[in-house]
């Protein structure tokens, strides 16, 4: 891997590090959603939730479309998404015993 994608992968890891865009990006795993089906799902406010769509579609993830006066978003590449996530919950699963490490050393 080139360390100009070795820096775009981690980028995009990055995007989904943050709690609440996983959240959304899960539930778009499911299927497209309202804005306002997302924050019922969520529980965030709205405008906390439309900067986080914001930032996930800037970075190529999602898709949106006017649906009358509401926008549905759904993911640009669900079988990837879905796999990535897939990947990450099972490297989960695999090293649970030590994730209390690896959170005390994250910027070490």
């Amino acid at each position: 891997m080139s360390k100009e994608n070795g820096e775009r992968v981690a980028a995009l890891a990055g995007m989904l590090a943050n709690p609440l865009r996983l959240a959304i990006v899960r539930r778009l795993t499911m299927g497209g959603c309202l804005v306002g089906e997302l924050v019922a799902f969520t529980g965030v406010p709205q405008a906390v939730v439309s900067k986080q769509l914001a930032v996930l579609r800037g970075c190529g993830l999602l898709l949106c479309r006017p649906e009358g006066r509401c926008r549905e978003y759904s993911l640009a590449h669900k079988e990837a998404v879905t796999a990535a996530i897939g990947a990450l919950e099972a490297l989960v699963d695999r090293t649970q015993l030590a994730l209390k490490k690896c959170d005390n050393n994250v910027d070490e």
